[in-house]
């Protein structure tokens, strides 16, 4: 189709944010009042506009263009096309500014009967800005007040403002053309913005005939009452204000919302009435009040954790067994999410039996039918402050609201602990709330707290000046038997001149350090004894000893593998100065029926393009292998492995978050191959690794959930890595 030449004058072209561009000038056509933007031909977006006649029959129109990152292009075509794909191509764009008062300036010159459309127009525009956009609110603002300030009438006074908890407002006062319902009004204040409200007018003695009172709910976030200015709002007859009485009064804090119930039988509408009874009765006052309910209808919390600028995890009961509720929600600043739509029901016997006898819920109860508990996740934007407040709202039958606050924990180790033992891992949608909300909110409160543990440091036994390998040993349980790994070191010469350092992470026994100390005396070993009691892992033992550690090379080696033969450091030492880079050597790792249990790990791509990592012959006969020489590997034993010091700081820096410790070994040696390193297998040197088991399988629960999470993030974060 042959586009139509349009003949248009840009008399201003404004940048309002770095996604929106508004055009005001004169044009030989209708323009579409939405439709497609094309820049250049390639670029696409949203148009919107509005165009009329003069007195003398002249054209003339306001456009708004969103395209993103429209601050960064120079367009030298922008066609507008409306739902037909008729398309019209606009003059090139040049002159464009960032000052809004050139607009209102344009508009007063060329249209002053405009002003009060182009307020519209641009109020319609902030409503679909995009929030938080680079300069966006401050030159929507400055647009907003200057159109405003131009158009708008005096109509009244504002003389009583009320705040709410949740940040909204309240405002009474009087006016001649204030329209009652739902509305959008204009704050001019250090910022002018559009708010949401619903407005009624009452009978006043006091005001002249054509007067009345209003009172006004606002149902978004408003700025303080001492900073405002103006209030504007639309009237049948143009744009009118408030302006603010200078003896104004401020309610105190809580009593916005009983001021509203007092008024709202003078209200005139019956429908504004019944709408703000709700409004007011929804507003949260910072009380628990689902325990004063006349109705059978009670709720419980077991836990509520927050994890700031994630989200919140809560557990808890509702007990309702006549259908009360219509919706659960939880609320806080910046947040209002419907539990009840997606959270995992459990069974709650002992809910059942606690209230089977309360008069209330008598006869009401049916056996059998426990499904009262409740776990529940809610996002939450970035930016909230530490201590910000939270509560559960209950929607009830009848335009009744009855709340629930929430006292939150912060995200300790054992609150995610304990969070993990409460998901219900055979909820069919398991694999989303670790992909939504599960996952997310550990991997933020890991990264938080990602600092390595503090560690105290005794050195112990023979001092070595300059130790060829440092020797970390993690001990992460109840073990106190070292010294076997102890005996087997000082038998090999190769760990004459090596320091080997003991961490005692968290859950070591307390008489280790003696056990240690014993041991680093009779073997004549340098030994340094690290109390490391934060650290949950052995990845976290060995990033609070690596500071201490004084070799250029570092061994990891875990208390559950045992050499069955002399000589083997010093064959993992000669691979990896052989490399030329930095390597992670391992040796083959036997099961105590020396059947292979560690013989490389390698990357199998699957059906789908995905790709596991396989350890290899694992439970096979010893015999089974074959090879000698080493071999790369895509990821080593890190239970034991030989690496440089500096390379294995740079890997346990970036290394991701994760519950446990089953995916960290594979992630750091994929950070160390990311990081220009490599993986060997050493075939011929052979090692004993104890099949050792858990000594606090009464955690199996949460370690069970803690692994799936762990399997996401390492998905996650890799299959990113990958696409980039």
């Amino acid at each position: 189709m042959k586009e139509p030449i349009t003949k248009a004058d840009i008399t201003a072209a404004i940048l309002l944010d770095d996604d929106t561009l508004v055009l005001f000038g004169a044009i030989d056509r209708s323009l579409p009042v939405q439709g497609a933007v094309h820049l250049d031909g390639s670029v696409e977006g949203r148009y919107a506009g509005r165009s009329w006649a003069d007195a003398e029959g002249e054209r003339w129109f306001l456009g708004g263009i969103r395209v993103p990152g429209l601050a960064q292009m120079r367009p030298s075509r922008v066609e507008l096309a409306d739902e037909n794909g008729e398309r019209l191509v606009l003059p090139r764009l040049s002159n464009v500014r960032t000052n809004p008062s050139h607009l209102v300036s344009a508009l007063k010159g060329f249209q002053p009967g405009a002003l009060a459309l182009a307020l519209d127009f641009t109020i319609q525009l902030a409503a679909a800005s995009k929030d938080g956009a680079e300069g966006g609110s401050d030159r929507i603002g400055r647009l907003l007040s200057g159109l405003a300030q131009e158009v708008s009438q005096p109509d009244g006074f504002a003389e009583v403002f009320g705040r709410f908890r949740d940040g909204s407002l309240m405002l009474q006062g009087w006016a001649r053309s204030f329209r009652s319902g739902a509305q959008k009004i204009l704050i001019e204040a250090e910022e002018t913005a559009a708010y949401r409200t619903t407005a009624g007018s009452f009978a006043r003695p006091d005001l002249p005939p054509d007067a009345a009172g209003v009172m006004a709910v606002l149902t978004d976030q408003t700025p303080l009452p001492t900073s405002i200015r103006r209030i504007h709002y639309r009237a049948a007859e143009g744009w009118r204000h408030l302006e603010i009485f200078e003896h104004r009064t401020i309610l105190p804090d809580g009593v916005a919302s009983a001021h509203v119930r007092d008024m709202l039988g003078n209200i005139r509408d019956t429908e504004t009435r019944q709408t703000m009874a709700r409004i007011a009765a929804s507003r949260y006052d910072g009380a628990e009040t689902v325990s004063r309910l006349d109705i059978p209808v009670r709720t419980g919390l077991d836990m509520a954790l927050r994890v700031p600028g994630a989200g919140l995890f809560v557990a808890g009961w509702l007990l309702d067994p006549t259908r009360q509720v219509r919706a659960v929600t939880l609320k806080g600043p910046g947040v209002a999410v419907r539990l009840d739509e997606g959270w995992s029901r459990l069974a709650r016997r002992d809910v059942t039996e606690a209230f089977q006898n309360d008069g209330l819920f008598a006869g009401r109860l049916i056996p059998g039918q426990d499904q009262h508990g409740f776990t529940a996740f809610a996002a939450e934007p970035s930016g909230l402050p530490q201590g910000a407040e939270f509560h559960l709202e209950l929607e009830l039958a009848g335009d009744r609201f009855a709340f629930l606050p929430l006292s939150c924990l912060p995200p300790a180790p054992e609150a995610l602990r304990r969070m993990l033992s409460l998901v219900n891992l055979d909820s069919p949608s398991i694999d989303t709330l670790i992909a939504r909300h599960v996952g997310p909110m550990l991997r933020t409160a890991r990264s938080r707290s990602a600092t390595p543990p503090a560690a105290g440091v005794h050195p112990m036994g023979r001092p070595v000046k300059a130790p060829r390998v440092s020797v970390i040993l993690p001990v992460t349980d109840g073990r106190e038997d070292v010294d076997l790994n102890i005996a087997r070191l000082a038998i090999d010469p190769d760990f004459a001149e090596t320091e080997l350092l003991v961490v005692a992470a968290a859950g070591t026994h307390e008489r280790l350090g003696g056990a240690v100390r014993q041991a680093a005396a009779f073997y004549r070993m340098a030994v340094s004894f690290v109390a490391a009691p934060d650290a949950t892992d052995p990845f976290e033992a060995v990033a609070a000893a690596l500071p201490h550690a004084r070799g250029e090379r570092v061994l990891l080696l875990s208390p559950s593998v045992l050499p069955t033969e002399k000589g083997w450091l010093s064959a993992l030492e000669r691979v990896s100065r052989k490399s030329g880079g930095p390597v992670m050597v391992s040796p083959t790792l036997l099961y105590e029926d020396h059947s292979i249990r560690f013989a490389g790990i390698m990357a199998v791509e699957g059906p789908d393009g995905a790709k596991t990592f396989e350890r290899r012959f694992a439970g096979y006969p010893r015999d089974w292998l074959k090879e000698q020489d080493a071999a790369t590997v895509d990821a080593a034993a890190p239970e034991c492995a030989l690496l440089p010091k500096d390379a294995l700081i740079r890997a346990l820096a970036t290394m991701g978050s994760y519950m446990g410790a089953d995916h960290k070994g594979l992630d750091l040696c994929l950070r160390l191959r990311a990081l220009g390193g490599a993986c060997v297998w050493l075939p011929r040197v052979t090692l004993v690794a104890l099949d050792e088991q858990p000594r606090d399988a009464h955690a199996d629960r949460w370690r069970r959930a803690g692994a799936m999470v762990d399997r996401w993030s390492f998905e996650d974060i890799w299959s990113a890595r990958a696409a980039a």
